[in-house]
């Protein structure tokens, strides 16, 4: 793993450089150093849009799986690793000049602009249906929580969460498509300090933010599926179906799945993944999750 990572990096070292992802997140984790109390957020209604349910994570955390799960059931609509965030985004940072405390400075009608240009770009991907649910998925959002959560101040998150040394040796050992933020794994000491970075950001929005989110562990999808997914279409105020069980059987059906997990949702459950890393424990020494 380690040579075919060093003929990634060796090809896109000049394309992609880890440290302007993880930039992003020094930035926050600085800026919220600042903050004496919790971050505010409006409980106003801005238009007729249910606010969106985002589907976040440290990659290889089990994200596929719930999306597969979730798009099992027929009121729900999965959203995969699209851009619609990254786009908000763009246009935010315009108004708070790229610091994030200045989210509470941000007037309503810059709000209402930026969720116009998420709801219809969101309709211009997918369309829109009466009675559905709409999950955004794309883990790597959870740095964009604070953001997130005050453009759209109903909004519902789920956390997924897997053991951390099997989550960085999953990312360490995956050939992702190469970009800014997959530049970390192209060794397990790289892989380490960026989950570390990601989930102190993500203790910080929990201590400073009014988040309502479901947090789900991998292995508890595994070893007790049924209480779990019962659990989180609670949060999702779905109904339980039988079909959900046959989860797999919608992966087979929808073909190419865009993440590297493909192979792992096209099945049923398995515990192999779990605590995985034990066979690797000599690797870990240096490194403290």
């Amino acid at each position: 793993y380690l040579k075919s990572n060093k003929i990634l990096e060796d090809t896109y070292k000049n394309k992609f450089d880890k440290n302007k992802f993880n930039n992003q997140i020094l930035k926050r984790l600085n800026s919220f150093s600042n903050v004496q109390e919790k971050f505010l957020n409006s409980e106003k209604t801005y238009d007729d849009n249910v606010d969106p349910i985002f589907l976040i994570g440290f990659p290889r955390s089990g994200t596929t799986l719930l999306d597969t799960i979730l798009r099992t059931h027929k009121s729900i609509e999965v959203i995969e690793e699209s851009s619609l965030i990254d786009h908000v985004m763009n246009k935010l940072n315009y108004y708070i000049k790229d610091d994030i405390l200045n989210l509470n400075f941000i007037d309503q009608d810059t709000i209402k602009e930026l969720r116009d240009l998420y709801f219809k770009e969101r309709k211009d991907l997918i369309g829109y249906k009466e009675n559905i649910i709409y999950v955004d998925k794309k883990p790597l959002n959870i740095i964009y929580v604070a953001e997130i959560n005050k453009i759209f101040p109903k909004a519902k998150f789920i956390l997924a969460l897997r053991n951390p040394y099997d989550a960085v040796l999953s990312c360490f050992m995956q050939p992702f498509i190469p970009n800014d933020a997959m530049s970390n794994f192209y060794n397990l000491k790289n892989s380490s300090d960026f989950y570390d970075l990601v989930m102190r950001l993500w203790e910080i929005y929990e201590e400073n933010l009014n988040l309502n989110m479901n947090i789900i562990k991998y292995e508890d999808v595994v070893n007790n599926f049924d209480n779990c997914i019962k659990k989180l279409l609670n949060f999702l105020e779905v109904d339980w179906n039988d079909d959900l069980r046959n989860f797999y059987l919608t992966a087979s059906k929808r073909g190419i799945i865009n993440t590297p997990s493909y192979n792992q949702v096209n099945k049923p459950l398995y515990k192999g993944s779990i605590d995985r890393w034990k066979n690797y424990l000599n690797k870990f020494d240096d490194y403290n999750l």
